[in-house]
């Protein structure tokens, strides 16, 4: 058992691997040390924001991939614009051939 505080780095290996067994007993009696491993514990860990933001960050090409699917999703719709279009064109035809007036003749 100590007699005296164990120093912040005696604190700090402990938290880095806590097998020193004097120590435990130590923390386990005495709240300065509890509350200084506490402090040390806290500092030694990104803060919240720091950690969610390396979660949340999107890849590095994001923009580039984000960019290719929209240009091939309005290449796809031009396309189907024209086929809509020329079916369209022969309905239209078929509509203006097949009127009632060209039926009566």
């Amino acid at each position: 058992m100590f007699f005296r505080h164990p120093s912040r780095r005696a604190l700090q290996e402990w938290l880095d691997s806590p097998d020193d067994g004097s120590i435990d007993g130590h923390i386990d009696t005495c709240q300065r040390c509890a509350a200084t491993l506490e402090e040390l514990d806290a500092s030694s860990q990104p803060p919240i924001g720091d950690a969610l933001a390396f979660v949340y960050e999107p890849p590095a090409d994001l923009s580039d991939r984000l960019q290719r699917r929209v240009a091939a999703r309005l290449d796809s719709r031009v396309v189907l614009d024209v086929v809509s279009d020329l079916f369209g064109a022969g309905i239209e035809t078929s509509k203006l051939l097949l009127t009632e007036d060209s039926i009566d003749e």
